[in-house]
């Protein structure tokens, strides 16, 4: 079996596990392995929090300071669906052309972009008191999409389309957000394809890499390759006729190139009025699409507006390639530029907003069951912005929970006012008159609900507890019939309230 081959059983295999893993967690109710994502440095970093995303961030920079971008080769799981991708095209006798765009900038502003979601969480609560979470478990999909036709579009546009237009890998060189991190800790790396015997010229390595770096230039400049985009799937070691390369140990990128080595080409393939196209198409919709279907979509939103910007290029430009229009001095102050500028138009577009972070921040204090400071600052709220009602729907949570039933009901009472037809509000109105032992109020409340929506079965369940309080079981069963699938479960359920009721009475 060939290099390539044992690469792509190896992603083949994580999938399973992936794969394992979510049945695991919906199937079966086993939740206690967590998602192992790169995003752990938000948990690390933001919430001060070591779970299993966290310590997956700090194995995987270890590794990558040791060994290279190794796990960008064999470890990714979105690797897998790239390789099999150029495999299908290579099946079909298309061999799509590795463009080189500084249109990869859209990658740091994505990571920048991660970055400030750690300062906005200090500035939401405070600097994080660091503690160990295992226990603190996501499943690995929490934040991908779910819908059948979402998971086929990214699939055809950030494999198929993306890399046909764009050539190999073409969502780690222009998309990832986590490529440019890895590659500062990539320069570190002491294991590296080296020069061990005689290069005949052959470019054998060259022509194999999918990362469309220029082996034998490096090869015979360095003796190793140096370029930060090289995820170490070693192939061109095994297309090299005369056992040139090996991976191997020796000195770091630093000790040999004496500089530090970035992610964005000095030699790229376009001018810079092309690189901007794609950089705002690619961003644009990276926007839109976070905007419509959430954070996660983003990066298929990116691959989209750069197939889209290189299609109008391709349109408007006909069939002539675009040239280099920058020396390396200007183009070194527009591409910090372009960064800058895009990051913070992200930041700002997508920041906070002032009345939804005192709402979390009064969330916290919620959370921790500090329910007279939460409604402090959910007053804050209402006060400056008095038509946020979902403040004044917490407030009215935290004064029941608090045990100020009176002004529970102002709230709810309020709120049914602004929205007579929201069934949850006369539900938690009956869950109010319930606790404060008002019975006939509670089930007036729970009625109306059900009315407004007969879906609603916690209002069912909610008014046949109270006949059965109140020992009228005619009454009761034919609402508890609604909330159970069988006599059997109901029948336990009445005994288990009749021995609670009877327990409670002495």
């Amino acid at each position: 079996m060939n290099i390539n081959n044992k690469r792509l059983l190896s992603l083949l295999l994580l999938n399973i596990v992936i794969g394992v893993h979510i049945v695991l967690w919906y199937k079966f109710g086993y939740q206690r392995v967590g998602t192992f994502s790169l995003n752990g440095i938000v948990t690390l970093f933001g919430m001060g929090l070591l779970n299993s995303a966290a310590a997956f961030f700090i194995f995987v920079v270890i590794i990558t300071i040791f060994f290279g971008r190794i796990f960008c080769g064999w470890g990714c799981h979105f690797a897998f669906f790239q390789e099999m991708t150029l495999k299908i095209f290579n099946k079909l006798g298309i061999n799509p052309r590795i463009i080189h765009s500084n249109a990869s900038i859209i990658q740091y502003v994505f990571l920048l972009k991660t970055i400030t979601a750690i300062f906005e969480f200090w500035f939401l609560y405070g600097i994080p008191q660091f503690r160990i979470g295992f226990g603190d478990t996501q499943v690995m999909t929490g934040d991908l999409p779910r819908n059948p036709l979402i998971i086929v579009s990214f699939i055809v546009f950030d494999a198929f389309m993306f890399i046909y237009l764009m050539g190999s890998r073409a969502f780690c060189r222009y998309v990832c957000p986590w490529a440019p991190m890895l590659a500062i800790f990539d320069n570190i790396g002491f294991f590296r394809i080296r020069k061990v015997n005689q290069c005949k010229g052959c470019m054998s390595c060259t022509k194999s890499c999918t990362m469309g770096i220029q082996v034998h230039e490096e090869i015979a400049q360095y003796g190793a390759v140096v370029n930060t985009n090289c995820i170490r799937c070693l192939s061109c070691t095994s297309a090299c006729p005369n056992s040139t390369l090996s991976y191997k140990w020796g000195s770091s990128v630093i000790s040999i190139t004496r500089k530090f080595q970035w992610l964005i080409s000095n030699n790229p393939l376009s001018a810079w009025h092309y690189d901007l196209l794609l950089v705002f198409c690619g961003l644009t919709f990276a926007y839109i699409i976070q905007k419509w279907l959430g954070s996660f979509q983003t990066f298929l939103g990116a691959a989209w507006g750069v197939c889209f910007g290189l299609l109008i290029y391709k349109v408007s430009a006909g069939k002539k390639e675009a040239r280099p229009g920058n020396t390396l001095q200007k183009r070194r102050y527009l591409i910090f530029g372009t960064v800058f500028i895009s990051t913070l138009g992200w930041c700002w577009a997508t920041s906070v907003s002032y009345d939804t972070r005192l709402l979390i921040k009064g969330n916290e204090y919620f959370n921790k069951m500090e329910y007279d400071t939460a409604i402090t600052v959910y007053t804050q709220v209402i006060n400056e912005y008095p038509l946020n009602y979902e403040a004044r729907a917490v407030r009215a949570l935290a004064y029941k929970e608090k045990g100020d039933y009176d002004r529970a009901i102002e709230e709810y009472t309020f709120l049914i006012h602004k929205n007579p037809d929201n069934a949850t509000l006369y539900n938690n109105l009956g869950t109010v008159y319930y606790r404060k032992g008002d019975y006939n109020s509670a089930i007036n409340q729970y009625k109306k609900s059900i009315q407004l929506d007969q879906n609603l079965f916690a209002a069912y369940g909610n008014i046949g507890l109270i006949y059965l309080k109140q020992g009228n079981m005619r009454e009761a069963l034919p609402f508890l019939k609604k909330v159970f699938d069988n006599e059997d479960e109901m029948l336990e359920y009445v005994l288990t309230v009749y021995s609670s009721i009877k327990n409670q009475n002495g």
